[in-house]
């Protein structure tokens, strides 16, 4: 028979072993986690270096390529446009500088800048709807929009019978005493804003927006383009690139499929200002397309019109 005193021995040697087995084994077990970590570490140090270097170059290309953009710009622009008078739409958040340079563009390109028109924020807050709706329904704009279109149709249609020639003839919607009226009126009420003076009807026009705005602006802005779309020789709508993640009224028009105002998402750009005037040209033959960098842009920009448009 064992005895007592060599059965606890015993005992207490297999509790030993067991303790020394934890140990190691819980030493060889925390030295692989951290040369596992160590290695991960190193890994994803890798992943990210080579990514900043694949950034980095992407940055340069994007840039070369817009420089190119810049070069190329004043040859392939020239004339297109053909004395055709723009009407430049500024919408709430746009910068002055890509205002001035969308501007600038449509001169180099030909065109002739028929005025500026400012769209408040008052222009675009729910809680002036019935104001605005009320506003639009006594102007003196002829055929009015159907009773239950949206504001952003209502006021395109305003907008558009005063600042725009007809798509037919090209001639104006209203008289200048009209035209005067329903101008004054909005920019009485903080709807709109311009310099007095300094605005005819254009053929076409271009609505500069912001960097993103809430869902009902973006919303309403598109509802705005199309109407004026219709009023006119055409629309070009232009963005910067950084308002993808967000909303804006180039992403609202070419989600829902889109195909008569035409969108630019790269407005800051050398690239984005070539687009715009290419797509004004591509819109008085009735042509229509999204340009830029985004992911959902058709294509970086119009194709090349073959002859200065008449």
């Amino acid at each position: 028979m064992i005895s007592l005193r060599r059965h606890v021995l015993t005992l207490v040697a297999v509790f030993l072993a067991l303790a020394v087995g934890v140990i190691l084994g819980s030493t060889s077990v925390a030295t692989s986690i951290r040369d596992a970590v160590v290695d991960r570490e190193d890994t994803t140090a890798a992943r990210l270096d080579s990514a900043e270097e694949d950034l980095a170059a992407q940055r340069l290309a994007t840039d070369r390529l817009d420089a190119m953009a810049g070069v190329f710009a004043p040859a392939v622009l020239d004339g297109i446009l053909d004395e055709r008078p723009v009407l430049v739409v500024v919408a709430p958040g746009a910068s002055g500088e890509d205002v001035d340079a969308a501007v600038d563009t449509i001169t180099a390109a030909g065109g002739v800048v028929a005025g500026r028109i400012t769209l408040t924020d008052k222009a675009m807050d729910p809680a002036a709807d019935a104001e605005l709706e009320a506003l639009v329904a006594n102007l003196p704009i002829g055929t009015a929009p159907a009773a239950d279109a949206d504001l952003g149709t209502q006021l395109g249609t305003a907008v558009g019978r005063a600042g725009l020639l007809r798509t037919e003839d090209a001639k104006p919607h209203l008289d200048d005493a009209d035209r005067t009226t329903v101008l004054t009126t909005l920019a009485d009420a903080e709807v709109i804003d311009f310099e007095a003076g300094t605005l005819r009807p254009g053929q076409l026009a271009l609505i500069v927006t912001g960097p993103g705005e809430t869902e009902s602006t973006a919303v309403r802005l598109a509802a705005f383009a199309r109407t004026l779309d219709r009023e006119g020789a055409g629309v070009v709508v232009s963005a910067e690139v950084g308002g993808a993640d967000g909303h804006d009224a180039v992403r609202v028009l070419r989600s829902s499929g889109e195909t008569g105002v035409s969108t630019v998402d790269s407005a800051g750009s050398e690239a984005g200002r070539l687009a715009t005037a290419l797509g004004l040209a591509e819109q008085l033959a009735r042509g229509q397309g999204h340009y830029g960098l985004r992911p959902d842009a058709a294509a970086a920009v119009p194709p090349l019109p073959t002859a200065p448009a008449r």
